[in-house]
């Protein structure tokens, strides 16, 4: 009789175990929750705080940055660098003349690093190799703005690129010594313009802040330039 009421219970015992749990049950299932409610619909796992839904707070490595605004604008960078290239293209082939005469007056090859320009009356000279490097300077920083996070040797390559074919067409069109210091020089000034933006970036720790920062010192430069130049061929008309 024991035994058999021992058996009973063992039964009883085996059959809320093995049986279905309710609603999740008591075992330690998961439980169910009810439909709509917050947090525990499939949409909410797999979306979670980053998909920006309504009362969630998105994490700050997904958080967006301010508008950029006027000064934070690419076109406006973009519209800076046309200005300073047309000025360099200016400077560079046309010697700072608003003709062509300059053309076929002067056509001279120089393959020697350090040498031609820099020596002048058998002294070395090295004033040109220096206003060529700050020349080139903004050249790097305006491509480091518009290239964003693209390697380094990309817009060092660009930039000897395009120096060199500025000193074919001086070759060319006889408007100037082509010179490999010149070459070296502004590829140097342009290495340098892209290490200052991203030294930029680093020590703001924000591209759209940078941006900002780099756009407004541009638009001031770029205003003084062009006004004193104004004021120059003014003052020589």
């Amino acid at each position: 009789m024991e035994q058999s009421k021992a058996c009973g219970h063992v039964g009883k015992a085996a059959g809320r175990t093995d049986g279905p749990a309710r609603n999740g049950g008591h075992d330690g299932g998961p439980r169910s929750a009810p439909d709509g409610a917050p947090g525990h619909g499939p949409d909410r796992a797999i979306g979670g705080a980053a998909d920006g839904l309504p009362g969630i707070a998105a994490p700050a490595a997904f958080r967006m940055e301010r508008p950029a605004g006027f000064l934070g604008s690419r076109a406006l960078t973009g519209c800076l660098f046309a200005v300073y290239l047309a000025f360099l293209a200016w400077i560079v082939l046309l010697k700072g003349q608003f003709s062509l005469e300059v053309a076929g007056t002067m056509r001279s090859v120089n393959l020697v690093p350090l040498a031609g320009a820099t020596v002048i009356n058998g002294a070395a000279d090295y004033r040109e190799a220096v206003e060529n490097l700050l020349a080139f300077l903004p050249f790097g920083l305006y491509l480091g703005m518009l290239a964003g996070h693209r390697p380094l040797w990309r817009g060092v390559a660009v930039v000897a690129a395009v120096s060199l074919g500025f000193e074919v067409l001086q070759f060319a069109y006889a408007m100037g010594a082509s010179d490999v210091t010149d070459l070296l020089a502004n590829t140097v000034g342009g290495a340098l313009g892209l290490g200052l933006y991203a030294l930029a970036r680093r020590a703001f720790r924000s591209d759209g802040r940078t941006l900002r920062w780099c756009n407004a010192v541009g638009l001031a430069c770029t205003a003084l330039v062009l006004a004193l130049t104004a004021l120059l061929v003014a003052a020589n008309a």
